[in-house]
């Protein structure tokens, strides 16, 4: 039995015991997405709002996964909930930047990769999206910030590697770009 399969099985054990618990399905609703189960993950996050409808993890993380499902406005929704049952729920405002940025909404987005960073200043995923949108913004030099302080926390993060070249080869340095696109692809050499 994986471990995976061992983990599900208490679960399931879990909600016989406890059929209301929302912190049960909501973190059986994490366990069933990274085993690549979206719908049964979405109706696990469901029942966790149904049995607690203030569960601001539960709203992120029913957001995050309709994101992935494309659902963009109905995660937007969630986000924002999860926002006003906790305004310092690091990853809502993660992802709400992150989903603000993608539409436009820069200056936003800046406010909400802020806070989620103010609650979380060791998130390197954080820090290299922050650069990312600090960088669309023309703000180069804080983008740079942010980069250098994702890979220090995260040497080997493939993605903060390639997006601080992108930020290099803009600014003409083109061999210190190419460094760093090497080290993306040393980073996780099966990633294209």
């Amino acid at each position: 039995m994986s471990q995976y399969e061992e983990a599900e099985k208490q679960y399931i054990l879990a909600l016989k015991a406890d059929p209301n618990n929302a912190a049960i399905h909501n973190n059986y609703g994490n366990l069933l997405l990274q085993m690549g189960r979206k719908k049964e993950a979405g109706k696990q996050y469901q029942l966790a709002l149904k049995a607690d409808p203030n569960n601001a993890a539960a709203h992120n993380n029913y957001g995050a996964l309709l994101e992935k499902l494309g659902h963009k406005k109905e995660a937007r929704k969630q986000y924002q909930l999860a926002l006003e049952l906790d305004p310092n729920h690091a990853a809502a405002h993660y992802n709400y930047g992150s989903i603000l940025s993608e539409i436009g909404c820069y200056e936003e987005a800046d406010q909400h990769y802020l806070l989620s960073l103010k609650t979380d200043p060791n998130n390197a995923s954080a820090h290299y999206n922050y650069g990312n949108l600090l960088l669309q913004m023309g703000r180069y030099k804080e983008a740079e910030e942010q980069y250098l302080l994702a890979l220090k926390l995260d040497p080997k993060n493939s993605d903060a590697h390639y997006n601080y070249g992108v930020l290099l080869e803009e600014l003409g340095l083109k061999e210190e770009a190419e460094i760093q696109h090497k080290l993306a692809q040393e980073s996780e050499p099966n990633k294209t």
